[in-house]
């Protein structure tokens, strides 16, 4: 087989798969372009969900002729003029094969003008083919139509998804990538409806309202040369997978694993293997610190100091994490809807979306749903949005059932207790709204804190049976005990090996004293351990914590006095993250008064 140079035509299709492979694609390097150009309303048009057509339109700095006819070169760019800005990149795009890219695989159209200039340009391709360069009337600012992507590639075509696939991605890159740019406007039109529409705002908490319905806690640390901002869910609102978390890199919306470790270690020992929390975590760095030259796309990149940055972001999360005392709120109809980051993905809910709702079905509430339009069918607040989209702006800020300061402000000890409801719930009322407290998860949290702060104090202490406590395990679950002593001795627990199947309790934690702690340590013998972990020997021990505290708490159908409901609520006050338990689950929730009124038809 002979070498030869392949034509330019082939060269840039090639490239083309490199940088373009769907709509959404194109979407992500026209829009970074225009953010680029200084743009501060950029609309972005679809049809067929950018199939047939898609365009991007913005007011920056726009091109003269020349300038216009250069971009579609490749490697033309006005962002990199030697090897060294590589290392100090502000911008979001630098590579200069965006353009070329498209062109090769697709029917383009730019008109552009600068403010200066008297008239605009327009440019047409088609294939990677110039077919007309031409002056226009165009104000000022650059639009970028492209029609019938992969017209000349139909292997490539066949496979790009759904028309309403490609709109799910695009509006929810979009809403994700607004964080980044929160004075930036961005409208999306798909199909002559308006789906998205983010006015320009002043901060980055106020844009995460526009995105996030959730329950958001800000976070926020700066350290090392290293500053971490953003708002993070309730660990109850977990889903499971990534698609609710946004992360930021010097206004550049990347994916990152190291980052995505980082906050799910800041819930500590709040979220499953597999759980992952709603929000945005956007970190400010020096441009030398981070190398965005590792990805086509640019959607991941690599840290000159991946341990600090790790270290930070833990931190913040960790903060802001353990600052939960309020009850987690409730959305009201008319808060606005959260974009998932995933398409065609399987339903995902939080902890707390799967469990018998009050409104009548079984499924999530209205007021944790999309609204509901004649065209659209609802989906759930925390849910990746499938083959499914509103065809509503998402304009509107979440209306909490109580404001930020009140939040804040929240005490357990402020309650008016009513009674016992469920064998498990306490019921009370504050202001005017029915609050519900599940006083095994509330105790289970102070015992947890209990247990941690004994540790790190050395007064964890053993209490010594009087007479030893003996059990049956298979053969193989005693190995698996016995393996795990270093942890259990840490927690207080002193067990020895009799024989080939059977356990000794010498000694438990003071916990525990009053309770048989035979059916715990079958549940440590029995259940699957994560690999890795006697390197992460903490870890082990803080989920053993966990279940510690859960067996020496208050269970269901224990009777509470109403003298020990307030002395549980001291607790509380004085605990840190008394909003959740240690599995991440609510301590506390509320309905407002508007809520059970409604359940009664009195606010018709």
């Amino acid at each position: 087989m002979r070498i030869k140079v392949l034509p330019d035509t082939v060269i840039n299709q090639i490239a083309a798969g490199e940088v373009v492979e769907r709509p959404a694609s194109v979407v992500r390097e026209l829009v970074d372009n225009a953010i680029d150009a200084g743009a501060s309303d950029v609309f972005v048009t679809l049809e067929s969900g950018g199939h047939s057509r898609l365009s991007v339109r913005d007011d920056g700095c726009g091109m003269n002729r020349d300038e216009a006819i250069l971009a579609f070169e490749r490697h033309a760019t006005s962002k990199v003029s030697a090897i060294e800005d590589l290392m100090t990149l502000s911008t979001l795009g630098f590579r200069g094969e965006a353009l070329a890219s498209i062109a090769a695989v697709s029917k383009i159209k730019l008109r552009t003008r600068r403010a200066e200039d008297d008239v605009g340009t327009e440019v047409i391709f088609r294939g990677g083919r110039l077919v007309n360069v031409q002056s226009c009337a165009w104000s000022k600012g650059t639009e970028i139509e492209v029609e019938h992507l992969f017209f000349n590639m139909p292997a490539r075509r066949k496979f790009l998804k759904s028309p309403r696939s490609e709109l799910a991605r695009i509006r929810t890159w979009l809403a994700h990538s607004s964080l980044g740019r929160p004075g930036v406007r961005y409208r999306l039109v798909a199909d002559g409806d308006e789906v998205l529409n983010l006015p320009p705002v002043t901060s980055l908490e106020q844009r995460a309202r526009q995105v996030f319905p959730a329950d958001l806690m800000p976070i926020s640390l700066r350290e090392s040369g290293i500053a971490v901002e953003g708002m993070v869910s309730h660990p109850g609102q977990a889903l499971s997978d990534a698609s609710g978390l946004v992360i930021v890199v010097n206004g550049r919306l990347i994916s990152d694993k190291l980052i995505m470790r980082a906050v799910r270690e800041g819930y500590d020992s709040m979220l499953k293997d597999r759980e992952y929390p709603v929000g945005y975590v956007s970190i400010t760095m020096s441009p030398e610190d981070v190398d965005v030259n590792v990805h086509p796309q640019k959607s991941e990149v690599r840290f000159r100091r991946p341990d600090q940055i790790f270290a930070v972001v833990r931190g913040a999360v960790l903060t802001g994490v353990r600052s939960i005392k309020r009850p987690m709120a409730l959305l009201q109809e008319s808060a606005a809807v959260v974009v998932g980051a995933r398409e065609d993905s399987p339903r995902v809910q939080s902890k707390v979306a799967t469990a018998p709702s009050l409104w009548g079905h079984s499924s999530v509430p209205e007021s944790l749903s999309m609204i509901e339009t004649p065209s659209t069918r609802a989906v759930d607040v925390v849910a990746s949005p499938r083959e499914t989209y509103s065809d509503k702006p998402i304009v509107s800020t979440p209306q909490y059932l109580f404001d930020t300061k009140e939040r804040q402000a929240f005490r357990f000890s402020d309650l008016r207790y009513i009674g016992q409801a469920l064998e498990c719930y306490l019921l009370c009322e504050l202001k005017g709204r029915l609050v519900v407290v599940d006083m095994h998860a509330a105790h289970e949290r102070v015992n947890y804190n209990r247990i941690r702060e004994a540790r790190a104090t050395g007064a964890l202490v053993v209490q010594k049976l009087l007479i030893p406590e003996v059990f049956r395990l298979s053969e193989e679950q005693v190995v698996v005990l016995m393996e795990q002593q270093d942890a259990l001795r840490e927690l207080a627990f002193e067990i020895t090996q009799r024989g080939i199947d059977e356990i000794v309790v010498h000694g438990v934690p003071s916990i525990l004293a009053h309770r048989s702690c035979a059916s715990l340590l079958k549940e440590f013998a029995v259940e699957q351990v994560v690999a890795g972990w006697r390197e992460r020997l903490e870890e082990r021990i803080d989920h053993m914590a966990a279940r510690l505290a859960c067996h020496a708490s208050v269970r269901s159908g224990d009777a509470l006095t109403k003298h020990e409901a307030y002395a549980l609520f001291a607790q509380l006050d004085a605990a840190e993250l008394s909003g959740a338990c240690p599995h991440g689950r609510p301590c506390v929730t509320e309905f407002s008064r508007e809520a059970v009124e409604r359940w009664f038809g009195r606010d018709r």
